[in-house]
């Protein structure tokens, strides 16, 4: 017998990738003093925000097509949103680069990579990047890009400019009774 496929309420996906996105965001608003604490959140922040990035495009999209893909792939989900989507994220996406131009700049002098401007480029490199990173134990570190902290935060603000509504959920907090004494 073939399991039944469930319909995901959007609503649902934007609780789930507003908790990634609160993480994200406290994580990338520490200022450490301590340099080695940076170095250790860095991959991990990486990570929580491209898997942001793809959660909020799979609620956009499910809020379009009523369903949702099974891509990791951010390029490939970004290409799923409607073109007038696509528009409204490529035109918030413009101020954001400007205002890292310089940044990256300097970066690229460092690392001696071209860092892509236009998100749909960008998106590429990240998700190779998300691949890359969570699996960076295994020595493969070419070519790897991820510079869209920006991103979930814009995308939030998307969502929320479509569902004004949405505006103040969260998760709630359950009561957890402690272990019975055995």
């Amino acid at each position: 017998m073939a399991a039944l496929s469930k319909q995901i309420n959007p609503l649902e996906i934007w609780v789930h990738a507003d908790s990634f996105y609160q993480t994200h965001h406290t994580l990338c608003t520490l200022n450490p003093r301590d340099a080695q604490f940076g170095v250790m959140v860095a991959q991990p922040t990486m990570v929580l925000g491209a898997l942001t990035i793809e959660l909020f495009f799979k609620c956009l999209i499910c809020m379009q097509k009523g369903d949702v893909p099974h891509t990791h792939h951010l390029r490939e989900l970004f290409d799923m949103l409607a073109p007038e989507t696509q528009s409204r994220i490529l035109r918030e996406w413009e101020p954001v680069a400007q205002q890292r131009a310089k940044h990256w700049d300097a970066t690229e002098k460092v690392i001696g990579m071209k860092i892509a401007r236009d998100l749909p480029s960008a998106l590429v490199m990240a998700s190779k990047a998300f691949e890359q990173i969570r699996y960076s134990y295994e020595g493969i570190r070419d070519d790897v890009h991820y510079y869209l902290d920006d991103l979930p935060r814009l995308l939030g603000r998307v969502i929320l400019q479509i569902k004004p509504e949405w505006t103040n959920l969260r998760r709630v907090a359950e009561t957890i009774p402690p272990p019975t004494p055995t």
